[in-house]
């Protein structure tokens, strides 16, 4: 993939977030309602992770990003799985790394790729503070510079791939 047209990525107003060592499953809106989905197990815990909820293009996905730390194999298993029965129909990337400007994707779908890095721009941009011109974006270990924009009313994200150095 050289380059693909200008995405429209839409973040949706619910977040979910996602507790896989207990099950717990909860949409907070940032009108501040919450409300469970899905209930944790007695006595697990662990790290929580942020999902975003978003359509890039055509495609509705869900964004998976650390709060604290990266998921281990088993959290990413579950993450996964969990995700799965709760919407079926839209795909997981997971975000494994992040820091200002750069941001480290597990999608393991060629068709994610270019709405998961456009999705992750948006996200870092609106969500993170992120004021990076441009993003480093790394999906399925390979490399994608990104811009993301905001036109008053629509975010955009441009996608190419990176040139090897």
């Amino acid at each position: 993939m050289e380059a693909v047209p200008e995405l429209d990525v839409r973040l949706e107003d619910e977040a979910l977030f996602i507790v896989p060592a207990s099950g717990a499953l909860w949409i907070y809106d940032f009108g501040n309602k919450t409300e469970v989905l899905r209930d944790a197990n007695e006595g697990n815990s662990g790290p929580v992770f942020q999902v975003a909820q978003a359509t890039a293009g055509d495609m509705k996905l869900f964004l998976v990003l650390p709060t604290f730390a990266a998921a281990s194999l088993a959290a990413q298993d579950r993450i996964f799985s969990m995700l799965a029965e709760h919407d079926a129909e839209r795909p997981v990337a997971l975000v494994v790394e992040q820091q200002e400007g750069r941001v480290v994707i597990v999608a393991g779908d060629a068709e994610l790729v270019a709405p998961a890095a456009a999705t992750a721009a948006v996200v870092r941009t609106c969500w993170e503070w992120d004021e990076s011109e441009s993003f480093s974006i790394n999906v399925d270990q390979r490399e994608y510079g990104v811009v993301a924009k905001h036109d008053g009313q629509t975010w955009t994200a441009a996608v190419h791939r990176a040139r090897p150095k």
